[in-house]
């Protein structure tokens, strides 16, 4: 009977050493975590900008393909040619131009 006592005892012992042993010491910190294509966390977008984003959706036919219950097919001929036209309306005139162009005069950065 003393042998139970000791060891229910020693239970709640065990599991709170193990609780602090078992921190999350080899975890990545915070510092060092990947970045991520959402934007920075301060950018808040105008409402032009949301309702230019919203046309180009549609103009694009990507809305009509998420009507649906179901996903659409992200890897059909179809949403990758709609995707494509839909980031090309989006995306500033300076970033789409192919990456062989080498810029010049004040499109240089340094």
């Amino acid at each position: 009977m003393k042998t139970v006592l000791t060891f229910s005892a020693a239970i709640p012992a065990a599991l709170a050493a193990l609780a602090l042993l078992s921190s999350p010491v080899g975890a990545q910190p915070a510092a060092s975590a990947p970045t991520t294509a959402a934007p920075a966390s301060d950018y808040t977008p105008t409402r032009a900008e949301v309702e230019r984003d919203l046309a180009a959706w549609k103009e694009s036919g990507l809305e009509a393909q998420w009507a649906g219950e179901e996903s659409p097919n992200m890897y059909s001929a179809t949403y990758v040619n709609d995707y494509k036209k839909y980031e090309s309306s989006v995306r500033p005139a300076s970033m789409s131009q192919p990456a062989s162009q080498t810029p010049t005069g004040s499109q240089r950065r340094w």
